[in-house]
């Protein structure tokens, strides 16, 4: 991992910030260095197409579950939906995965502006946030990845930002379960998009969280927790 900054929270508590842009979430997993990946529901040549196959092995749950939850939560789904899928065996490298929606899935259409071509900053705000929540309260993650939760060459620091907004105020709000490390990784992603990170400690302050509402229900191996805000 290459370290980019240091996040303080309010207590003190130091989360390193890192990138890794050309490992994959295996290397990662094998390394150390990850123990909850947030990745995006794209397929194919992606991050996910390309862990996909480790990811069921680490986590004895079938590719084709993985592919079918991704899949629906990107092209069906018309709710702001996180798919977290944990871990079904002992000795896995990884506690879970969570299938994030982004920027090219059906539950992002409504918060397109032709007026503003910037991602919606609330959208990736509290996906970060929640996806946040769950890995270290549900599962205890200590070192969260994450990939591009864009379409594919259509990154922009705004998302990056909000992965650190939303970072903050967790850590700020739950210094007891903030984890050790979040890292950049994979595709689309480059130092450009990171700059504005260092910016955030400098700044010196951050809002506080205003809280949505979560719902929870179960499909197959996965909780989905469906965002409203």
């Amino acid at each position: 991992m290459s370290l980019l900054s240091n996040l303080e929270s309010r207590h003190g508590h130091r989360t390193a910030i890192g990138y890794d842009l050309h490992a994959s979430f295996k290397e990662l997993a094998e390394r150390g260095e990850a123990d909850v990946a947030i990745v995006s529901t794209e397929d194919g040549f992606s991050p996910l197409g390309i862990s996909k196959e480790f990811f069921a092995a680490d986590l004895g749950v079938p590719v084709k579950e993985i592919s079918r939850l991704a899949d629906w939560n990107r092209n069906e789904n018309d709710r702001v939906t996180l798919a977290a899928i944990s871990s079904q065996r002992e000795g896995s490298q990884l506690r879970g995965i969570i299938l994030a929606p982004g920027s090219n899935t059906r539950s992002y259409q409504p918060f397109v502006r032709s007026y503003d071509p910037r991602p919606n900053r609330n959208f990736y705000y509290n996906v970060s946030y929640e996806a946040i929540v769950f890995a270290c309260r549900k599962w205890g993650a200590r070192k969260l990845a994450i990939s591009h939760l864009s379409s594919s060459g259509q990154y922009h620091e705004d998302i990056a930002t909000c992965h650190m907004e939303a970072l903050g105020h967790f850590c700020d709000g739950d210094p007891e379960h903030a984890p050790e490390s979040f890292m950049f990784c994979g595709c689309c992603i480059n130092p450009d998009h990171l700059r504005g990170i260092q910016r955030l400690n400098a700044e010196g302050s951050r809002k506080a969280h205003r809280s949505i509402t979560v719902e929870q229900c179960v499909d197959g191996p996965a909780i989905l927790l469906h965002l409203n805000w």
